[in-house]
């Protein structure tokens, strides 16, 4: 991709994984967000670098048209992702777990107040629509891969606003969301408002005690582990093995991103150290899955006992 050597090198890794279509239109921009300086220059990039790959690289200068017209429907979209990132980091370890629980809970709080859809997906770049969207893309994988059903308890680690309970909630008997953020927990409460089989509580973040042995069909954590993994690997094992314990034989766990470290290969053989040292089969471990979203999925399976 020599049509990049002219555009700022702060923008290459997000202008790349667009005209190579290694993500959606909607990532890149929140990649190409975290490094702007404002959503004109953002416009400025993307113009500038499909005009220059337009020749060499039609298929590429396409995706990074469609992703400056996607900048161009959301010009809010830059004030809310910097308003958002601007209280996380995303780099570095807490110092312990509880650090990193109590740390992670203050964060949170505050971005639920600055925007409630950035908050719990940036890459939803403050819409509602395209969160519904994203949102409709996990709960698509949900139903082919059949771990939604009438008979079906799901517990959501890391509920966040209580985007999944909603859209699920009339297709499984229960649904449990938990998160550390009191904030997030009340936003969630008046998102799910009127549903009957949806229950929200706020959590230490510690383990899984509140429920106990084989309560559910389906734990799942939707961008919720990698805040897990820094606060410490301890706490990660902690809550795989609270998993294994509180699915029901049968049942699966379903992590979508399992940390921010950028190296999926460490992240499939600690999930894969994890599966064994908690008896889980490993369905799925580090595979994309979405269209709207890059999320790497780590599924993973309990055994069913074995009839004597």
């Amino acid at each position: 991709m020599r049509w990049l050597d002219a555009l700022p090198p702060r923008f290459h890794a997000a202008l790349a994984r667009c005209a190579g279509g290694e993500v959606p239109a909607n990532v890149a921009l929140m990649q190409l967000h975290a490094d702007a300086t404002s959503a004109v220059e953002i416009e400025s990039v993307l113009a500038a670098a499909a005009s220059a790959c337009a020749a060499c690289a039609p298929a590429d200068a396409a995706r990074l048209r469609a992703a400056l017209a996607l900048a161009r429907e959301h010009p809010q979209a830059f004030a809310t992702v910097r308003a958002v990132l601007d209280g996380v980091e995303h780099g570095g370890d807490a110092a312990s777990p509880e650090d990193g629980v109590a740390r992670w809970a203050a964060v949170f709080d505050d971005a639920v107040r600055r925007s409630p859809e950035g908050s719990v997906a940036l890459y939803a770049l403050g819409d509602p629509a395209l969160l519904r969207a994203v949102t409709d893309d996990v709960v698509s994988f949900l139903r082919r891969e059949r771990l939604l059903g009438s008979d079906r308890d799901v517990l959501d680690i890391g509920c966040g606003i209580g985007r999944l309970e909603s859209a699920i909630a009339a297709e499984v008997r229960s649904v449990v969301g938990i998160d550390v953020s009191r904030e997030m927990v009340a936003a969630a409460r008046e998102r799910c408002g009127g549903l009957a089989n949806v229950t929200l509580l706020t959590s230490t973040g510690r383990d899984l005690s509140l429920f106990a042995d084989a309560s559910f069909d389906l734990v799942v954590a939707v961008d919720s582990f990698p805040y897990i993994v820094q606060s410490g690997m301890s706490l990660a094992e902690a809550h795989v093995g609270e998993a294994a314990r509180v699915v029901r034989p049968g049942g699966r766990m379903l992590i979508l991103n399992f940390s921010y470290r950028g190296d999926a290969d460490a992240d499939r053989a600690d999930v894969a150290r994890l599966a064994r040292r908690f008896g889980l089969g490993v369905v799925r471990n580090g595979s994309r899955e979405l269209a709207l979203w890059d999320a790497l999925a780590f599924d993973l399976v309990r055994s069913a006992p074995r009839s004597r």
